[in-house]
């Protein structure tokens, strides 16, 4: 049935793929696969709403079969935060934050990047992927370090341009850090 609902889906034993289980009736239940709802035989532990991560194991003839592919408990490191030596013996700290990729939406990525800078402060950044496209967002503190972003923009644009192939875009915003107070 996969391959009459999705023909352009190339399907390769050891591929990995990512589905939405939307719902559950007994042993079947529909899950949705490159945003095609298709029947499936579920293992008893997936409920409807899951998110499953899919190894193809033989996709042979009509019958594709797959392996649910249970995700190992991964040790966070012992600090998120990564120093990186900047000249005069200065040290910045640079934190990726990591999150899962959408399972609904496969041909998009981004990744968030903190940076913790001496010079310019804590700076923010989201790069993105999409097909085609490629784009970054800046947030750096108001002041000097937002006037050296904005200036710096169109340069960074022209490169990822250049080094991608790809449309690209690049907005820098003032970063607004949270203030406490007390009385």
């Amino acid at each position: 049935m996969i391959r009459r609902q999705l023909p352009d889906l190339l399907l390769r034993p050891g591929m990995t793929l990512f589905a939405r289980v939307a719902e559950r009736s007994g042993q079947h239940g529909i899950i949705v696969l490159a945003g095609s709802p298709l029947v499936a035989q579920l293992p008893d532990e997936v409920a409807a709403g899951d998110s499953l991560r899919l190894l193809v194991e033989d996709a042979r003839g009509e019958k594709v079969m797959m392996k649910l592919v249970q995700e190992q408990p991964v040790a966070p490191p012992p600090s998120s935060a990564v120093p990186l030596p900047l000249p005069g013996g200065l040290e910045a700290r640079v934190a990726v934050e990591e999150r899962e990729a959408d399972p609904d939406d496969p041909e998009h990525a981004s990744i968030s990047i903190s940076y913790d800078s001496p010079a310019l402060g804590a700076v923010g950044l989201v790069l993105s992927l999409a097909p085609g496209a490629v784009s970054v967002r800046a947030e750096l503190r108001a002041g000097e370090a937002f006037e050296l972003g904005a200036d710096a923009a169109d340069e960074l644009r022209e490169r990822l341009v250049a080094a991608t192939g790809r449309a690209a875009e690049v907005t820098v915003v003032p970063r607004h850090d949270p203030v406490d107070f007390y009385a």
